[in-house]
């Protein structure tokens, strides 16, 4: 008698396989039960028509031991498929329990049931329709405001770059990062994009510091008395009013009275000055070379010329009150060189500024000393014009010193470019420039290298 080529059928296997084909069918009429709710579908039998029926192969064939391999590595395979299908069928489950719980008591309770959260997101991801004339555009014009933000913020990030105005500047750059804010949180996708939202955040921070800074010295300069006020339109006048008050909030007010030694000739000072009331004679050897007046600076050494020394500058001259006063009263705005160094190194619009009320400063002095001679106050002009040489050079060469004592190489590099451009201004020749540089023990060879050489005397080493 011929036998089948089948072989008998392992009643575990297909047991197991019936099961399994079972549970797949039980999860997908689940999944196609909640997917008709949700379009309007409620019939079983049409959900039941849209599953076809898949049954099992029952040919195994158990001589072989390649088909024994095979079936219990399927056996194993489907254990796992079958607890992946529980979970995600555990999960669904939740899900929908989830939604509907939340449904229940949104129709229950009305909005308190919502979260602070849902409401922004119903208020800013909904659709709204931008009524449009139809023979404009036949189609109408759909948006959501968390879209509006994204659109808004770039714009007015543009309009902030276009600004001169430091402060409108940033304001409106603190409106764009908030509106990206709304964006970057409220996403159309649902998902909170958190690196633009916490850049976006730190742009906010630091935005609003500096307005907040600079409201502070505006105010500070809107507080200032009438006299100050006068000083800053007539000699600050290039200078805005939070520069001049940050310029100010680190001097103070010297008094001085008829005849008072401010600066003596040859001596270390470490202070600026500048002249609010009265008059000041420079005397240089005894004889008078000009005089001060209400917005002339004492001891800038250079600051016109963009040379930012610290530390003290060895005064050219005496500096004294005038004798012959009509008011004895005498006021000087005094700032600390270093500091006010400090300061303009952080702020450079206030540099900038200051630099050019220095340079009318001396176009002032100029003319107050033509002014001299023309008016014949000058007894000896030829010994006068001598003293006013002796002077200048001795300035310079008290500025030359300051920056070879410079204990920092780059900032030696950089003052002495500096020192070029003073020399372009004020007409220092070579000659005057090797006689200053020897005042202070230094070759001009050394003064290009940067550096000192110092031999010793025991022996011939450097």
């Amino acid at each position: 008698m011929l036998q089948s080529s089948r072989q008998p059928v392992c009643a575990f296997g297909v047991h197991y396989q019936r099961r399994q084909m079972k549970m797949i069918l039980q999860v997908k009429k689940s999944n196609l039960h909640a997917m008709s709710t949700s379009l309007g579908f409620g019939c079983r039998k049409s959900i039941k028509a849209m599953v076809p029926i898949a049954r099992p192969k029952t040919s195994i064939n158990f001589n072989s031991n390649r088909n024994l391999m095979n079936l219990s590595l399927g056996r194993h395979t489907g254990i796992r498929k079958h607890k992946n299908i529980i979970q995600s069928h555990h999960r669904l489950k939740s899900t929908n329990t989830t939604a509907r719980t939340r449904n229940t008591m949104t129709e229950q309770y009305g909005s308190e049931g919502k979260s602070t959260r849902d409401k922004m997101n119903e208020i800013l991801l909904r659709q709204r329709t931008l009524p449009i004339p139809r023979w404009i555009s036949p189609r109408p014009f759909t948006f959501t405001i968390s879209n509006f933000c994204g659109h808004a913020s770039f714009f007015l990030v543009a309009v902030s770059y276009a600004l001169d105005d430091f402060l409108y500047l940033r304001i409106i750059a603190v409106a764009g990062s908030t509106s990206m804010l709304f964006f970057t949180y409220f996403h159309p996708h649902g998902r909170v994009l958190w690196l633009p939202f916490q850049w976006n955040a730190l742009f906010i921070v630091i935005n609003s510091y500096r307005i907040a800074k600079t409201l502070y010295y505006q105010n500070m300069g809107n507080r200032l008395d009438e006299n100050m006020k006068r000083i800053k339109h007539d000699y600050f006048d290039m200078m805005d009013i939070t520069d001049f008050a940050k310029l100010t909030s680190i001097a103070k007010v010297e008094f001085y009275n008829e005849g008072t030694l401010v600066v003596q000739q040859g001596q270390q000072h470490h202070y600026i000055r500048m002249v609010l009331e009265g008059e000041l004679d420079a005397i240089r050897d005894g004889i008078k070379t000009y005089s001060l007046y209400e917005g002339n600076f004492i001891s800038e050494g250079g600051l016109h010329a963009g040379l930012l020394l610290t530390g003290s500058l060895e005064s050219c001259c005496t500096i004294a009150a005038s004798s012959d006063l009509k008011s004895k009263r005498i006021r000087c705005l005094v700032w600390n060189r270093t500091e006010l160094i400090e300061l303009l190194k952080r702020e450079a619009s206030l540099r900038r500024s200051l630099k050019a009320a220095l340079s009318w400063d001396i176009v002032r002095k100029l003319k107050g000393q033509r002014h001299s001679i023309t008016d014949h106050k000058v007894k000896d002009p030829a010994l006068w014009t001598l003293k006013r040489k002796e002077q200048s050079d001795d300035r310079y060469a008290a500025i030359v010193q300051n920056i070879v004592n410079s204990k920092i190489f780059d900032d030696f590099n950089k003052r002495r470019d500096e020192l070029d451009h003073y020399r372009k201004i004020h007409h220092i020749d070579d000659e005057s420039h090797r006689v200053a540089l020897g005042r202070c023990g230094w070759s001009e060879q050394e003064y290009i290298e940067g550096r000192r050489i110092i031999k010793h005397q025991n022996d011939n080493s450097v």
